[in-house]
C-alpha cells in the first residue's frame, strides 16, 4: 500500500463526511422516523423497571410490544444514546397513520427540528465508518481502483443519502452490513467477529437474515484454516450460534421471559403486519404490489438502479411533504444518477463486475479468491431473499443490496480499465 493512501482516505472520508452531516436537517421527514424515537423511550424504562419490556401475552393489542416484536432493535437503541448525550426525554406519542397531519401534528407526534436532528445524528454518525469499511472490502476483492469507486459509489448512492440520513433502521443496515462483509476477511485468526457482525446486521433489520445465514454455513467449510477437521468446524459453527443468540438476546428484552414463544410471537407479529400491509395496498392499488418472482425481481432492479429516491413510502401526506422534497431535490446529487441513461450504465457495469471478478480471481491470491467468491454468493443469497420475501414495492427495503451494488460497480469500473490499459499495450508493442 502506498504510505499516502491512509492520510488520503482518511482526508477523504472526512470531506464527503462533512457534506454528507451537513444535509441531514434536508431530508424530509418520514412519519417511522418518529415511531423510531418513540419507541428509543425503552431505554430509560429498561433502568427502571425492565420487566415492562418482556413480552408478555395478555398484552397482545400493546402497540409498544407489537414494535418490540416485529421491529429490530438496534436502531432504537442508537438514537436513545444519542437522546441520552443531548440530554433529550423522549416523545410520548406516536406517529398515527390513520390520521391527517394536521392531526399528528396537533398531538404532538411531529418531532422539533432538534429532536429530529439529535436522532438522525444517532444513526448517521455510522456513515464515515461505512465508507472505510467498504474500502477495505473492494481492496480486499480487488485493489486501490476498486477501492476508492466504491467508496465513492457509496458516497454518492442516492438511495444512500436520503435512506441512511433518517432516524430509521437504514443507516445501521448497511454499516453492519459491511462490517460483516469486512469480519470474513479475518475469519481465521477471529473467526468471532464475523458472528457478532452477523448479529448486529440482523438485529438492524431483520432483511439481512440471509447474509447472517451464510455467515453461519461459512463456520463448516475449512478454508481459511486448511486443517480444521469436521469437530473443529462444529465448534465453530455451535460459537456462532452461541454468540448470535447471545447478542440477540441482550437487545431484544422483550425476550427474556420467554424466548422460545416470544420468538415465534415475533415472527406472528412480523408476518401479520407485512399482510395488513399488502391487504391495505392491494385494496387501493393492487397494481402496485409485486404478486410473483419476476415481478419482484423487475422491482429490485428498478429501485437499485432507475427509480427517484422515494421520499414516502405510500401516499398518505405528499402534499404536506412537497415543499420539503422539492427543496431536497433541488441538489442534482441527490439525483444523481437516477435516470435511464445512468442506471442503464451503472447496471451494465456492476453486472460486468459480477461476472468478470470470479474470471480474474483463478489468477489471484487464495485470500483474494476467497473473498470474491464470499461476496459472489453473497450477494445472489441477499438478493433472492429480498426476492423471494419482499411484495411491497417500498424502496428503502431495497437498501441491503446496495453495498453489494458498489462493490461490483468498482469491481466493474477497474476491469473495464485493466482491459483498456491491456488493449493498448498490445496496441503499441513493437511488431
Amino acid at each position: 500500500m502506498n504510505r499516502h493512501q491512509p492520510i488520503a482516505l482518511i482526508i477523504a472520508i472526512l470531506l464527503i463526511s462533512l457534506v454528507y452531516f451537513g444535509g441531514l436537517s434536508s431530508v424530509p421527514f418520514h412519519p417511522d422516523e418518529q415511531t423510531c424515537i418513540y419507541m428509543s423511550e425503552d431505554f430509560e424504562r429498561f433502568f427502571k423497571n425492565p420487566e415492562q419490556l418482556f413480552w408478555n401475552p395478555a398484552n397482545t393489542m400493546d402497540l409498544k410490544q407489537k414494535y418490540r416484536l416485529r421491529d429490530a432493535p438496534l436502531t432504537r437503541w442508537l438514537i436513545a444514546i444519542g437522546r441520552q448525550i443531548a440530554r433529550l426525554p423522549p416523545p410520548q406519542v406516536d406517529w398515527d397513520w390513520s390520521a391527517d397531519w394536521k392531526t399528528n401534528l396537533r398531538k404532538g407526534a411531529l418531532p422539533n427540528k432538534e429532536m429530529l436532528l439529535v436522532s438522525r445524528w444517532s444513526v448517521a454518525i455510522l456513515f464515515p465508518f461505512s465508507l472505510w469499511l467498504i474500502f477495505q472490502v473492494a481492496k480486499s476483492a480487488g485493489g486501490n481502483l476498486m477501492a476508492w469507486v466504491a467508496l465513492l459509489g457509496l458516497a454518492s448512492n442516492a438511495l444512500v443519502l436520503l435512506h441512511t440520513r433518517r432516524a430509521m433502521a437504514e443507516s445501521g443496515l448497511i454499516f453492519t452490513i459491511l462490517i460483516t462483509l469486512w469480519s470474513t476477511k479475518r475469519y481465521a485468526q477471529q473467526p468471532y467477529l464475523t458472528a457478532i457482525a452477523a448479529a448486529l446486521a440482523f438485529n438492524a433489520k431483520q432483511s439481512a437474515l440471509p447474509l447472517a445465514m451464510l455467515c453461519f454455513g461459512m463456520t463448516l467449510l475449512p478454508f481459511p484454516d486448511q486443517n480444521a477437521n469436521y469437530t473443529r468446524r462444529l465448534q465453530r459453527a455451535f460459537l456462532f450460534g452461541l454468540i448470535f443468540i447471545a447478542i440477540t438476546l441482550v437487545l431484544n428484552p422483550v425476550l427474556w421471559r420467554d424466548p422460545l414463544r416470544a420468538s415465534l410471537a415475533a415472527w406472528r407479529e412480523r408476518m401479520n403486519i407485512v399482510n395488513e400491509q399488502v391487504l391495505a395496498i392491494q385494496s387501493v392499488s393492487p397494481e402496485m404490489v409485486w404478486q410473483n418472482f419476476p415481478q419482484r425481481a423487475l422491482g429490485l432492479i428498478g429501485h437499485l438502479f432507475f427509480t427517484r429516491p422515494a421520499v414516502a413510502d405510500v401516499a398518505n401526506y405528499l402534499e404536506e411533504l412537497r415543499p420539503a422534497e422539492e427543496a431536497y431535490f433541488s441538489n442534482p446529487f441527490h439525483n444523481l444518477m437516477r435516470n435511464w441513461a445512468g442506471g442503464i450504465f451503472t447496471l451494465l457495469v456492476t453486472l460486468f463486475g459480477f461476472f468478470i471478478a470470479p474470471l480474474q480471481a483463478r489468477h489471484a491470491t487464495v485470500g483474494t479468491r476467497w473473498m470474491i467468491g464470499f461476496l459472489w454468493v453473497a450477494t445472489l443469497l441477499q438478493g433472492f431473499g429480498l426476492v423471494w420475501v419482499v411484495s411491497l414495492p417500498f424502496q428503502r427495503y431495497v437498501l441491503p443490496m446496495v453495498p453489494f451494488v458498489c462493490l461490483w460497480f468498482g469491481k466493474g469500473i477497474e476491469a473495464f480499465i485493466f482491459l483498456i490499459k491491456s488493449l493498448m499495450g498490445r496496441a503499441f508493442e513493437k511488431p
